[in-house]
C-alpha cells in the first residue's frame, strides 16, 4: 500500500535538476530554454570536460552531445555509468544513426535523441527519464533504511525468563496492537522488535527502523516523516521518511525516550490516526503500519519529570514486553557463546574457534552490565590473540578472571592479599603460586587457569625470574 497523499502534485515531482552538455551553442540554448520553460532546472556545459565539472547529486537527468571536445559524450556517458549510477543520461546526436544509438545504449544511455528534435517529445523523454532518477534513488534509500540488519546471533532461549518472554512474543506477532520493548543496552531489543515483525501478517512488508538516539535533534523530523526540496538547508530533492517507506510494514522506533519533547505531539498525532505531513509541506500523508518502540530509561518516570508526554507514553503502552538481562539468563550462555564464536570463525575463516572450560567458567560468572553486546564484543576481541583457535581465560582480559574465585570449583587455589592494583593481585598470585607448587611453572599454570605460554610470558612482563 503506497502513502496516500491528500492531493494531486505530480508538477512538484517533476522539477527537476537537468545537465546539458553540447558543443553547439544554439542547441544548448534551444535546449535550455525549453526545459527552463517546462519547470526545469538546467545547468548548461559546453563540452564533456565541463559537463563533467558539473556533476553532483543534485543533477537529475543528464543530455549529453555525443560529438564534443575534449570528451566525447559517450565517455560523459561512461564517467557517468561508474561514478554517478542512479542519473538517467540521454544522448544527443546530429547524425541519427542507428549504429550510434545502439553504442549508447550498450553503454547504459536511459534515451537517444536525434536533431532536429520535436519539443514536446524531448519533454516527454526527460519527464521519463527524471520519474527514473527519481525511483532508483528512492529505491536506493528504501534498500538502505529497509535491508535486514542480520542480528549478531539468534535469541537463544535456554533459561526460563527467556524462554517466558518468547512466548508473549509469539502471542503479539499474531496481534496488529503496539508493542513496547524494554530493558538494559544490549539486550536485544531490536532482534526482538524483527522477531515480532517476522513472525506477524506483515512479514511481507518493510521492517524500518529510527534510532531517535543516533540521530541529531533538528534531524529526527525529517528522518521520519521526510521533507520537501527546498524545506531547509541541505534539502535538494523531496524525500519520504521512514513513515511513509515503512507504508504496508513495521516501523520501529528504538530508543523512543530520547525524541525530542518538541516532536512527541506530532508523533502523538501519527499514532492515534497514521496521518503525517512532510516538511515543508502541507500534503497529508496517511499510511499503514504497525509500530514497535523500544527504550532502556524508565518511561513512566521521565513522564512525572515531564520529560516525556504522558498521553504518549500511554499511546505507546499498548503491549509492554520486557527483555531481561544477561545476568538473569545465565544458563543461556554457553550456547550464546558459542553461536557467536561460529560467526566470527566464519567471516574470519576460523569454523572451529572455541572456549575451555576455565574460559567458559569466567563467562558464567562475569556481571554483564553490557549485556548480550558486551559478550560479543568481548568474544571478538578475544578471539583475535587467542592461540591454536582455543580462548582461554586470560584471552578474555576480564578484569575478575584471574581472581581465584572464578576458577572452577575443582582446581586448587592460593591465598591473595586484599587491595591493590590488579597488575599487583595477578603478580602476587603467580608469585604464590609457584611458591606453593615448588616453582614447577606448568603447574602453577594449571593451578591459575592460564596456558604455559602465558605464564612465561607474564612472569617476563613483571620481571620475576
Amino acid at each position: 500500500m503506497k502513502a496516500t497523499p491528500a492531493r494531486d502534485d505530480r508538477a512538484a515531482d517533476e522539477k527537476r535538476r537537468v545537465l546539458i552538455a553540447d558543443d553547439d551553442p544554439v542547441t544548448l540554448r534551444a535546449l535550455g530554454h525549453y526545459l527552463t520553460m517546462a519547470g526545469y532546472d538546467t545547468v548548461m556545459a559546453a563540452d564533456g570536460r565541463e559537463a563533467i565539472q558539473q556533476l553532483g547529486e543534485e543533477i537529475n537527468t543528464a543530455l549529453f552531445d555525443l560529438e564534443m571536445p575534449h570528451v566525447s559524450g559517450l565517455d560523459c556517458l561512461r564517467y557517468v555509468r561508474k561514478n554517478h549510477r542512479d542519473i538517467s543520461v540521454i544522448m544527443i546526436s546530429g547524425r541519427g544513426g542507428l549504429q550510434d544509438a545502439v553504442a549508447a545504449m550498450k553503454e547504459g544511455a536511459f534515451d537517444y535523441i536525434t536533431k532536429p528534435f520535436n519539443r514536446d517529445e524531448l519533454l516527454a523523454r526527460v519527464n521519463q527519464a527524471c520519474r527514473a532518477t527519481k525511483l532508483a534513488r528512492d529505491n536506493a534509500g528504501l534498500r538502505a533504511v529497509v535491508a535486514p540488519a542480520a542480528p549478531s546471533f539468534d535469541f537463544i532461549a535456554r533459561s526460563p525468563l527467556a524462554r517466558q518472554m518468547l512466548r508473549q512474543v509469539t502471542k503479539a506477532a499474531k496481534l496488529d496492537s503496539t508493542v513496547m520493548l524494554t530493558g538494559e543496552s544490549g539486550t536485544g531489543k531490536t532482534i526482538i522488535a524483527r522477531m515480532i515483525h517476522q513472525a506477524g501478517t506483515r512479514a511481507a512488508g518493510p521492517f524500518v527502523t529510527v534510532n531517535c538516539a543516533s540521530l541529531p535533534r533538528d534531524l529526527v523530523e525529517a528522518e521520519l516523516f521526510g521533507h520537501t526540496k527546498g524545506a531547509f538547508t541541505g534539502a535538494v530533492n523531496d524525500r519520504p521518511g521512514r513513515a511513509e517507506i515503512a507504508d504496508g510494514g513495521t516501523l520501529f522506533l528504538d530508543e523512543i525516550g530520547d525524541m525530542p519533547l518538541e516532536l512527541q505531539p506530532k508523533l502523538l498525532t501519527f499514532l492515534q490516526d497514521r496521518t503525517f505531513q512532510r516538511i515543508g509541506s502541507n500534503r497529508v500523508y496517511t499510511v499503514d503500519v504497525r509500530l514497535i518502540a523500544a527504550t532502556h530509561q524508565d518511561l513512566a518516570e521521565m513522564c512525572r519529570e515531564r520529560r516525556f508526554r504522558e498521553d504518549l507514553y500511554f499511546r505507546l503502552n499498548v503491549i509492554s514486553l520486557r527483555v531481561p538481562t544477561l545476568r538473569e539468563r545465565v544458563e543461556d550462555i554457553p550456547e550464546l557463546a558459542r553461536q557467536t564464536l561460529q560467526r566470527i570463525g566464519r567471516h574470519r575463516g576460523q569454523p572451529s574457534l572455541t572456549l575451555d572450560a576455565t574460559a567458559e567458567a569466567a563467562l558464567l560468572r562475569h556481571p554483564w552490565r553490557g549485556n548480550v553486546r558486551e559478550l560479543e564484543n568481548l568474544l571478538e576481541r578475544a578471539s583475535a590473540f587467542c592461540e591454536d583457535e582455543i580462548i582461554r581465560i586470560e584471552d578474555l582480559m576480564l578484569p575478575d578472571a584471574m581472581l581465584p574465585d572464578t576458577l572452577d570449583d575443582s582446581t586448587p587455589t592460593v591465598p591473595m592479599p586484599g587491595g591493590g592494583t590488579l597488575d599487583e593481585l595477578e603478580k602476587q598470585a603467580i608469585l604464590n603460586t609457584l611458591e606453593a607448587v615448588g616453582g614447577n611453572k606448568a603447574e602453577a599454570a594449571r593451578r591459575l587457569g592460564i596456558s604455559e605460554k602465558s605464564i612465561y610470558n607474564k612472569m617476563k612482563r613483571f620481571g620475576l625470574s
